[in-house]
């Protein structure tokens, strides 16, 4: 592998990856079977995604068996309806997968279209890119084996030229990714109608959406995948090449570096060389060419989140334990977050939900998703297949399907209750993380005007080390003051409104000079009546 380059190039797939053809195909073959007054299910045609297009026609075949049909049959009629589908623009492009397509080109990188279809299809497919889009074009008519065998993809190397070590292999099928693996490629997969299950040098992600030329070069040269549990970022054993690890001086300054083979770290007090770490384990302590020694350890998600590049402000990890405990996150949760910022939050929350949970994350700014999608794939090794991140502004979005929590760290959380009342399930809970007092005020009269959600609570964590030595033990010189306020609630079972409070409102909470959202509860105050404080 060539060290921090871009893929020498970019082998594509056709079905399900640049197009969104799958469901016109089991649409198609669903009207035939139907014509033809055989019983079809979703499971049969599940089974046919990826398949080489000689393979496909004898299943259809062997279903049909009693209509007398040959494959080839099969085959000409599949193909010649999903040519007048292409030719009459009818197929529309996978989210994202052009305008990485017009990237990878502007960069240079030669491109190749690899599938499975034949030739007649392909051809026809060629009005939906720009000219010259592809330096090479393997039909699975032209190959003697198809998916997942990898000749299709060790074909298209050779023919530009390229080592297919140096290669990125994008599908969607579990068949195509199969075959990407084992040309000895690295491989983008983005599922379309499988679900794909994580493997070495496989990188999944939900879409092509927010990838960047940047992206891929970050996949091609990917430090080795933690080895400890999935999606946890945690790294077990020997040190190695590719990882980052803490060095930490005498006096407690610690230095993150990322090891690679024949490097080496310069200080004040000599140079230390990443091969003396390499192969070793976690808390060794190497001494520089001076002799100062440092203590060599893997960074925690604490430590990383605070160091981490950034792009906005970011949750701190004192904020982020209190988050996870009081909103009840655990395995398996099905999360809303949005404000992503730096991504500090969402890999707290990924590790939280593991791999059976979903986090569906919300950010209006290019710029801070792509940060957080740096920092979230560097830590993690690769981009979670349960992380959906999604560009846009959620008080404009509709959220589908049901969230069993939801975290808002935003300046106006407010004016998205509405939207994620509907999504949250009963007794699910809502955290809004703000910065003011104003702000806090304002999301809770907001939630409580709802009467959808039960009295919001609010708190502020404050954070001081202590110094503790013999009998020195006192409180240490630095703190973690004032980051933010956490307010907290309960969505209520359909139709049930809050219960009226019992207590009084504090005097001149709801007066006639407060102008903001009121509890149904509040009456509204009389002009010209005087607030709590006068009337005392």
């Amino acid at each position: 592998m060539r060290p921090n380059l871009l893929p020498a190039a970019i082998l594509w797939d056709f079905d399900g990856t640049l197009a969104d053809t799958e469901t016109a195909w089991q649409a198609a073959e669903a009207r035939l079977m139907h014509r033809l007054g055989i019983e079809w299910s979703q499971e049969d045609a599940l089974q046919l995604v990826g398949k080489p297009i000689d393979e496909y026609g004898e299943v259809l075949a062997r279903a049909a068996a009693s209509t007398g049909y040959q494959p080839e049959w099969f085959i000409d009629h599949m193909l010649s309806e999903m040519v007048e589908l292409l030719e009459t623009g009818q197929i529309s492009m996978r989210p994202g997968a052009l305008e990485l397509l017009n990237q990878v080109r502007s960069a240079r990188i030669p491109c190749a279209l690899v599938s499975a279809s034949w030739q007649v299809l392909l051809d026809a497919a060629m009005g939906l890119f720009p000219r010259g889009s592809f330096d090479a074009v393997i039909a699975g008519d032209k190959v003697e084996q198809g998916k997942p065998h990898p000749e299709s993809y060790l074909l298209a190397a050779e023919r530009l030229g390229v080592d297919i070590a140096d290669c990125l292999v994008i599908e969607d099928s579990v068949t195509g990714v199969a075959a990407g693996l084992a040309s000895g490629a690295r491989v983008l997969g983005i599922p379309d109608l499988e679900e794909l299950e994580p493997a070495p040098r496989l990188t999944i992600s939900h879409s092509l959406t927010n990838w960047r030329v940047r992206d891929l070069r970050r996949i091609m040269n990917a430090p080795p995948e933690p080895n400890g549990a999935p999606m946890s970022g945690i790294y077990i054993g020997p040190l190695r090449a590719g990882e980052r690890i803490s060095l930490t001086d005498p006096k407690g300054r610690m230095h993150t570096i990322s090891l690679q083979a024949g490097a080496a770290f310069h200080t004040a007090k000599g140079g230390i060389a990443h091969d003396d770490l390499v192969g070793q384990p976690e808390g060794t302590v190497v001494t520089s060419a001076g002799g100062m020694s440092f203590l060599a350890l893997r960074p925690h998600l604490n430590e990383y989140v605070v160091k981490m590049p950034r792009k906005a402000a970011i949750v701190y990890p004192k904020d982020a334990g209190q988050i996870l405990v009081w909103s009840d996150i655990f395995p398996g949760a099905r999360v809303l977050e949005a404000g992503v910022g730096s991504g500090a939050l969402t890999l707290f929350l990924l590790r939280a939900i593991g791999p059976s949970g979903r986090l569906i994350s919300y950010e209006r700014r290019t710029e801070f998703a792509e940060a957080a999608t740096e920092n979230v794939t560097t830590f993690l090794g690769s981009r979670p297949p349960n992380w959906e991140l999604i560009t846009a502004d959620l008080a404009e979005a509709t959220v589908s399907g049901p969230v069993d929590r939801v975290i808002l760290d935003m300046l106006a959380p407010w004016d998205c209750i509405d939207t994620v009342a509907d999504a949250l399930v009963p007794g699910g809970v809502l955290t809004c993380y703000v910065a003011t007092t104003t702000q806090m005020g304002r999301v809770m009269d907001t939630v409580r005007a709802h009467g959808g959600f039960t009295e919001p609570t609010a708190s502020e964590l404050i954070s001081r080390p202590w110094h503790a030595e013999g009998l020195a033990i006192r409180p240490g010189h630095s703190a973690t003051g004032h980051t933010g306020f956490l307010t907290f609630a309960r969505r209520l079972a359909p139709g049930v409104t809050t219960p009226v409070r019992k207590r009084r409102p504090a005097p001149g909470a709801y007066g006639s000079d407060y102008t903001g959202p009121r509890p149904a509860s509040v009456p509204h105050a009389r002009q010209g009546e005087p607030t709590g404080r006068e009337r005392m």
